[in-house]
């Protein structure tokens, strides 16, 4: 099985793409997470559409006659331009723009769309933009917030002369709550259904900042009936149940040691400024520490529910230095201006974004981020942070404190289990961005780390103490049977140098009794792990470039005792050891740059020595990755046809494996098993049904496009105590991200990933696909939004659901019994799977039968 995906993407590959025309292949898009690039857009405060189109900001404010002046502008993403590297450049992207003078206003504000849908309307050629904007008082009293009409026209709109052909504003309106006081603070920000306000205030609502505040009302962009203003920490405990249905609202939010942010308005709140909460309320931007004037200007950050509602000191291009310039007012398009995006989906719709695009980072979910005041364009990838595998993730930069500090002596862990990392010895987080690189030009194609690193001079450290009191934990006290561990390395120029009697290696990383990593005084390095008690050593890689960045990662497959080597994303195909079994870290400490004795000598004679360099991005996972996955996080490094043609080992087809939480049939309704049977189709499932599919071209088209590569939505057929038959959606097929704000206007009760595998999330899938021109829909995975594949069925009837079976019977067409039943009666009808897609009435579901493009088996557990 394994040899077929590799003969059949190596054949692919290396034998029909040689008659592929060059311009129907996808260039390379590079990672711009460590890019800060500048644009011609520069105010103070500003707040742009739901569109991601207009663009207004305060340029001026003069005290003495109370007066602000505002400009409008166009963001012309059709006049986005890329360089050789793909690096993208906004040089006339930005319209020259209206300006207006209002009185009494302040340097933020807000949009506020009362038809989100419909932020503008076509007049006469004219795209007119009628929204709300939202401000606070900067004169002559407290900071208060009002709102007024705004009325922008663009002419050749869509265009890249599209241009603000008028700008004018109407009359103030105060903002008042359910208790007719007003609402006090700076800074507004607003989802995009108008109904969640956030902005910088205090608890008391008496003027005081310094706090993230919230106000919610269930009327769109209104004036009056606000809750009374609470600190953000506290939508946890809000009952209220509009503020429930946003995701920074689900859970505690947390600082990034694990502390919990208070509940009251008396405890441990979060303290930041100049905050954008993105359209749906999952996560909100806001900057954390203070600036050397003493304002909060200084660490921009971000929490919510892709960060686990945990605060996360965003490592990259938007903090390149610890303290260098002001960081202020951030605002994104979110996923408007995607390359993938359906021209449907878009503003305008059928306008297609492939030659013009944003974000260019070709990962899942990545925030595309334009500054004001820093005047500047920033990437921020989130789908890095949501690997449920993830045992560690040391990004290597200053932890920010609760009370909003940095702390230079620790390293958050971004994998939500807090094994934060303390700096030993001389060790330190770099003060500004760590990437280094020798060639100015196509830059970004060269292996590179991420943000600030760890450096080590030599007998020195970063420690991290894994704890596990329940004995619980995969990969700590519980054994697992698999294991990755990532990392980008920079070996000093002069490590070895003078270095010329005894074994002068050096540990990168150590923890006794589990694992070490030891860079040789070749300049190799070699892996090793502790497998059913017995240290298995990997022997030496090729050896790494000294000066320069290169991101190593090993795989171990406990299932079939596999290893993998990969460097810079690319397998090193070294003949490697296998040895099946389990493995553990086991508790205690873990040491980055230096073994446990933090050796100092210059020339460790007898080795254990430190290395002397840089080290970033150090992730363990309690899985084997797959190639894909590792290459996606090399920074820099061009390993994507290598990557397509690396065949996963078996051990990672079982289904806890692509998904822990997909354990068995009772798991068959859940995300876990939904994103599982997905992963297993798209890795094996793709290579068994490409062997013998006869639609080439469009299989080479899903591998090779810019648009998602194969997902095949997975389907259950049968289940037993230990396996899964799962058929795999059709090859011929479309995949696209969505977003609940979407599917939600398609179906109403599509709101969120808690209902994406009920019905109301189903038919909304379903709806979406007839409007692109297929049968069938169903949604296959969610990462910070929902993703749906397409398909055409054979068969498309109501069934009455007493015909399904017993469990379809009762009505609970997403109960696991049922989707199996569902299954089977399409089988028994000639078919190889089905799913229900309405329900047309109380006692029928309308079920869709198609042929899969590989029906296959796989265990529960490895």
């Amino acid at each position: 099985m394994q040899n077929k995906l590799n003969w059949s993407l190596g054949a692919l590959l290396g034998t029909a793409l040689a008659v592929v025309p060059c311009a129907v292949l996808a260039e390379g898009r590079p990672s711009l997470v460590n890019t800060r690039i500048a644009t011609p857009f520069g105010s103070n405060g500003h707040s742009s559409t739901v569109d991601g189109r207009i663009f207004i900001g305060n340029i001026r404010e003069d005290a003495a006659t109370t007066t602000t002046t505002w400009i409008a502008r166009v963001f012309r993403p059709e006049a986005v331009t890329y360089d050789a590297s793909g690096k993208p450049s906004f040089s006339t992207a930005f319209s020259a723009g209206k300006r207006v003078d209002v009185h009494n206003g302040e340097n933020a504000l807000a949009f506020c769309f009362p038809n989100p849908a419909q932020p503008y309307a076509l007049s006469s050629g004219v795209a007119v933009y009628q929204p709300f904007l939202f401000d606070s008082q900067m004169y002559n009293g407290p900071n208060r917030f009002r709102r007024r009409t705004v009325d922008v026209r663009v002419s050749q709109p869509f265009t890249t002369q599209a241009e603000v052909a008028s700008f004018s504003t109407g009359a103030l309106e105060t903002l008042t709550t359910v208790t007719g006081a007003g609402i006090f603070g700076i800074e507004p920000t607003m989802t995009s259904d108008g109904r969640l306000l956030i902005f910088q205030g205090g608890p008391a609502n008496n003027g005081g900042i310094d706090h993230m505040m919230y106000a919610y009302n269930p009327t769109p962009c209104a004036a009056t009936g606000w809750s009374n203003p609470r600190p953000l920490s506290m939508m946890f405990n809000d009952a209220n149940p509009g503020v429930k249905r946003y995701p920074l609202a689900w859970k505690r939010l947390k600082a990034a040691t694990g502390e919990d942010f208070g509940d009251t308005t008396s405890g441990a709140l979060v303290r930041g400024a100049y905050a954008w909460v993105d359209h749906e309320g999952r996560n909100l931007l806001y900057i954390a520490v203070t600036y050397t004037d003493g304002a909060r200007r200084e660490a921009v950050s971000l929490v919510g529910a892709d960060t686990n509602w945990t605060t996360y000191h965003i490592d990259g291009a938007i903090n390149t230095d610890r303290m260098d310039l002001a960081h202020l007012f951030y605002s994104g398009p979110m996923w408007n201006f995607e390359q993938e995006r359906l021209p449907s989906q878009n503003f305008p719709s059928g306008q297609s974004n492939e030659a013009h695009y944003l974000p260019v980072t070709k990962t899942h979910d990545v925030l595309a981020l334009f500054g004001s005041n820093t005047a500047d364009y920033n990437e921020v990838d989130l789908g890095e942070l949501m690997d449920p595998f993830q045992l560690l993730f040391l990004p290597m930069n200053e932890l920010v404190t609760r009370a909003g500090a940095y702390d230079l002596t620790r390293t958050p862990d971004l994998s939500g289990r807090f094994f934060t990392g303390t700096l030993q010895g001389a060790a330190s987080i770099s003060a500004g961005n760590a990437v280094t690189r020798s060639a100015p030009t196509d830059s970004l194609w060269q292996p590179h780390g991420k943000g600030k690193a760890l450096l080590v001079p030599g007998g020195s450290a970063l420690a991290v103490n894994l704890t596990d009191a329940s004995g619980t934990v995969p990969g700590v006290g519980a054994f697992v049977r698999g294991l990755s561990v990532e990392l980008a390395v920079r070996p000093d120029a002069d490590i070895q140098q003078g270095c010329t009697t005894g074994n002068p290696y050096r540990y990168l990383m150590q923890k006794q009794g589990g694992l070490d990593l030891i860079y040789e005084a070749s300049h190799q390095v070699q892996f090793s792990l502790v497998v059913n008690g017995q240290r298995v050593r990997l022997g030496v890689s090729p050896a790494l470039p000294v000066g320069q960045w290169s991101h190593l990662a090993y795989t171990w497959d406990g299932v079939t005792g596999v290893f993998n080597e990969y460097l810079n994303g690319v397998p090193t195909n070294r003949v490697l050891p296998v040895a099946p079994g389990t493995a553990r870290l086991g508790t205690g400490p873990l040491f980055i740059g230096a073994g446990a004795n933090l050796d100092a000598q210059r020339c460790p004679v007898n080795g254990e020595g430190s290395f002397r360099g840089a080290i970033d991005e150090v992730r363990l996972f309690t899985h084997a990755r797959s190639n894909r996955s590792i290459c996606m996080t090399a920074h820099g490094a061009n390993c994507r046809e290598e990557a397509i043609q690396h065949a996963p080992s078996a051990g990672q087809f079982a289904m806890s494996a692509q998904s822990p939480t997909c354990t068995g049939t009772q798991a068959l309704n859940s995300q876990g098993c939904l994103s599982a049977m997905h992963r297993v189709c798209a890795q094996r499932g793709a290579g068994d049904a490409m062997a013998s599919t006869t639609n080439t071209w469009g299989t080479i088209m899903q591998l090779v496009s810019n648009r998602p590569p194969i997902s095949l939505s997975g389907v259950p057929v049968a289940s037993t105590a230990t396996d899964l038959t799962v058929a795999c959606a059709p090859i011929q097929h479309q995949s696209v991200a969505v977003t609940f704000e979407e599917l939600a206007r398609i179906h109403a009760g599509c709101t969120d990933e808690r209902r994406v595998t009920g019905t109301d999330c189903t038919a909304a899938a379903h709806r979406f696909c007839n409007s692109q021109g297929w049968t069938t829909g169903q949604v296959f995975e969610v990462t910070s939004r929902p993703w749906v594949g397409c398909f055409n069925s054979g068969l498309q009837t109501n069934v009455e659901r007493s015909q399904l079976g017993p469990v379809s019977s009762l009505g609970d067409y997403t109960a696991a019994g049922s989707r199996l039943e569902v299954s089977q009666w399409c089988r028994a009808r000639g078919y190889g799977a089905g799913v229900v897609q309405e329900i047309p009435s109380a006692t029928a579901a309308h079920v869709h039968c198609f042929q899969p493009a590989v029906t296959a088996s796989w265990k529960y557990a490895p």
